[in-house]
């Protein structure tokens, strides 16, 4: 009995290894919350190692050679924006966009390279339309991708018929009442990302605001409209390496067989 169970906990072992090596790219790693209506940052008392560019302090208009971020990495093909109707948290500064109308260079992509791996994202994402696309990225593969009918979608889906009150820009109630505008969470249970990719195909514009990272987070908050359980993938691998098991123990003991390990 020693030494089934010995190679019970073997063959766990491995196929624990298999799983966690096998892991499909896209699997569903991050945990997502919207923050309530009006609401423009991420809850800082509960990041750690956090930072937030609000592009404030960053020059007006189109760069090719991007935006440095000091201490933490740096954008390509950027264009910043003076405030108005589509975006600038708090109704004053500038901020973020992808538009290939307004930059007059054809930019349909953004990227953020992190000098830091991360675990947490957080952006003000105004004006959204159906051209709006967010990536991350953990070393070159794609580990998240979010649209702008995804954010829809997961509006809807918030409790109390709150979903109206995401439309229209909250720092002047008449404008663009057509469009979302929440500042939303990206938590990674599963990892890190190193980078960040706005993409914005179309007529239109990208635009957000204050842009957060942090390298850890003390819980998950906001209202949660994805989650994804801490550990889950692994917890389940082991759940079915005990399984395993004790399914070997269990004929072990009716055929009285000998389990073999090849």
């Amino acid at each position: 009995m020693k030494n089934l169970l010995i190679k019970s906990a073997i063959a766990s072992s491995v196929v624990l290894s298999l799983a966690t090596v096998t892991r499909p790219v896209m699997a569903a790693s991050f945990s997502i919350s919207i923050e309530d209506a009006g609401k423009q940052t991420a809850s800082y008392s509960n990041l750690l190692n956090y930072n937030v560019q609000n592009f404030d302090a960053s020059t007006t208009g189109y760069s090719a050679a991007g935006l440095q971020w000091t201490g933490v990495g740096s954008y390509t093909n950027t264009l910043i924006v003076d405030k108005d109707q589509y975006g600038g948290a708090n109704g004053t500064g500038k901020y973020f966009d992808v538009d290939t109308s307004r930059s007059g260079n054809g930019q349909t992509v953004s990227t953020l390279n992190l000098t830091t791996a991360q675990s947490y994202f957080g952006l003000w994402w105004s004006a959204g339309d159906a051209n709006n696309v967010l990536e991350f990225y953990s070393k070159g593969t794609l580990v998240e991708r979010i649209t702008t009918a995804d954010v829809v979608s997961y509006i809807a889906k918030l409790p109390n018929n709150t979903s109206t009150s995401y439309y229209g820009n909250p720092n002047s109630p008449t404008q663009n009442k057509s469009e979302p505008y929440a500042f939303i969470n990206f938590y990674d249970v599963a990892g890190t990302f190193d980078q960040v990719k706005f993409t914005n195909v179309g007529g239109t514009g990208f635009e957000s605001d204050n842009h957060t990272v942090a390298t850890g987070y003390k819980s998950i908050t906001g209202n949660v409209i994805r989650a994804v359980p801490e550990s889950s993938s692994v917890l389940g691998v082991f759940a079915i390496g005990f399984v395993g098991a004790a399914s070997v123990m269990t004929r072990r003991a009716k055929k009285k067989s000998v389990l073999q390990l090849s």
